[in-house]
């Protein structure tokens, strides 16, 4: 929060952490995730992110290079909401990146 001022998460990525960690009974995580999502701003699907997502993944199945439909309707929600994707999978993402310019930040890999 101090680097960057704010953090926002798509809807999907919520859940897919909490049932992740619901899964495998995690409770200290999940009580120290519960505690980033109060700061955390969820952004959640609407209209605009369903029509772009339709047009890229039309798109992208028709180059043969269609991913995850969470990881479609993820980058797109960073590309429609003009928002850098903060994955350690970049390569899920790499469609999205170099056919649509979505931005893409790795906080895994060391500062160099």
């Amino acid at each position: 929060m101090e680097r960057y001022g704010e953090f926002n998460t798509s809807c999907l990525v919520y859940y897919e952490c909490l049932r992740g960690l619901k899964a495998i009974n995690a409770s200290k995580k999940l009580l120290a995730f519960n505690k980033l999502m109060e700061i955390t701003n969820v952004i959640f699907l609407d209209k605009e992110i369903f029509d772009k997502a339709s047009e890229i993944y039309a798109f992208l199945k028709f180059k043969g290079e269609l991913k995850g439909q969470f990881d479609i309707l993820i980058g797109t929600t960073a590309l429609v909401k003009n928002l850098s994707l903060v994955a350690n999978n970049e390569r899920h993402y790499e469609p999205l990146k170099n056919y649509f310019g979505l931005k893409i930040q790795n906080w895994m890999r060391p500062i160099s």
